[in-house]
């Protein structure tokens, strides 16, 4: 591997050039570079960052990005804030290539521009996608700050996309200086902006942003209403109960009964347990599971326990699973049942947030299951000990590095760098 300091010519890894104005395609065959540019430093590109012209801004970008060093992350960060809309969307697509593991479908970059063909940009469809598609990095300063000048940015598709990539690049806590741009996207005019904001609120526990985010169950937009349900639920945030409680009440059924529930469930105050055992007999079963879960979390063992026997005649695989997991976490083993449920493709990302959750008292049994015979299992216990962390997983995840099966073996070793990056 080169030194970061040796980076190749522009048309050695077919960058886009300047022509007639334009900005070529990146994928189209470049021309042959002049001799006395065969080579130039690391420094120097670094340096074109901060052109004056836009082509040698972008090419230098391009080029930093194709090294692949970590080190080109805080170097590209100053790009965020661009006054082209273009590089800014590119910076930002650079960027997530370095945490994903795989992009997602859907778009298409032409030139500098990026078109985006299906619903939620890029960077939205990675957030969904979650922690386990997400490469083990550590994330410079210069990064999130770049990012909340994007999500002050006069072009929507901007400010939208650069949130949902601080959801996918920050870790909490977050700096205090970009969680307060962070909570201001929850009033900003563009319906899509207060959806993402709220969502990364949540996903990055800034607890700071409680009152806020109660304010913003009052959002006339219902899917913005739904995302603060669901982010107050994410920050355990006990005066949210009561407003919660009464969203429930008030909507009885439907997306943000279901999203006030979810609210609910993921706070699990001791006064909402009644609440939960009443919903077991629902007829929903997305209720059904959201009261187990919520009986599981509520500290209250005979509570959890309880679940048990209440959904013993259950059919629903989801539920079932939930009803697992209180199992498990009121100490009456049902880590088997739970395990099963990651060889299917409706209920592995269910399963696998219940073991994230269970957390290291599962660790020393969970190492276990890496001696599964279906190397399913053995590469999705692997992600989850990666964000249990701790020794023990460290030393059962040793040996599954040389898995006979790539994918499993990948798994390991991604896991072993994210224990040891929360290590440092």
């Amino acid at each position: 591997m080169k030194h970061p300091r040796e980076i190749v010519a522009l048309a050695a890894i077919g960058i886009g050039v300047s022509v007639g104005g334009a900005w070529a395609d990146p994928g189209a065959r470049a021309e042959p570079a002049v001799p006395s540019q065969a080579q130039r430093s690391y420094e120097d590109y670094v340096a074109d960052l901060s052109s004056t012209d836009p082509d040698v801004r972008v090419r230098a970008l391009r080029t930093l990005a194709a090294s692949g060093y970590p080190e080109a992350l805080a170097a590209m960060s100053p790009l965020l804030g661009d006054p082209v809309d273009g590089i800014q969307l590119e910076t930002i697509n650079h960027v997530l290539d370095f945490y994903a593991t795989a992009r997602p479908s859907g778009t298409k970059r032409v030139a500098l521009v990026v078109e985006v063909r299906s619903k939620g940009g890029s960077a939205q469809r990675l957030f969904d996608e979650g922690p386990f598609v997400i490469l083990p990095r550590r994330t410079p300063p210069e990064l999130p700050a770049g990012l909340s000048v994007a999500m002050r940015d006069q072009n929507p598709q901007v400010r939208v996309e650069a949130t949902y990539t601080l959801g996918i690049v920050a870790r909490p806590p977050l700096d205090p200086a970009v969680a307060s741009v962070l909570q201001g996207g929850l009033r900003d005019p563009l319906r899509e902006m207060r959806v993402a904001a709220a969502r990364v609120l949540g996903a990055l526990r800034v607890t700071q942003a409680g009152d806020a985010l109660i304010e913003a169950v009052n959002d006339p937009e219902k899917d913005v209403k739904a995302a603060a349900l669901r982010a107050l639920g994410d920050l355990r945030e006990p005066r949210a109960v009561q407003a919660l409680t009464e969203q429930l009440a008030f909507y009885e059924k439907g997306p943000l009964a279901e999203a006030a529930l979810d609210g609910l469930a993921r706070i699990a105050h001791p006064s909402s347990a009644p609440l939960f055992a009443s919903l077991l007999s629902n007829k929903d079963a997305l209720v059904r599971r959201r009261a187990a879960e919520g009986l599981a979390r509520c500290g209250d063992r005979q509570a959890a326990s309880a679940v048990e026997s209440a959904l013993a005649s259950e059919r629903q695989p989801e539920v079932q699973l939930a009803r697992a997991y209180a199992m498990e976490a009121a100490g009456q083993g049902g880590l088997d049942l739970l395990i099963a449920g990651l060889t299917s493709d409706a209920t592995e990302s269910q399963v696998m947030s219940y073991l994230v959750e269970l957390g290291q008292p599962i660790a020393g049994r969970l190492t276990g299951y890496l001696g599964s015979r279906e190397p399913r299992i053995r590469g999705r216990v692997a992600m989850a000990l990666g964000l249990i962390g701790g020794e023990e997983a460290l030393v059962a995840l040793d040996p599954i590095r040389r898995d006979p099966d790539t994918d499993v073996a990948r798994a390991a070793e991604r896991a072993i760098a994210r224990i040891r990056l929360g290590q440092r």
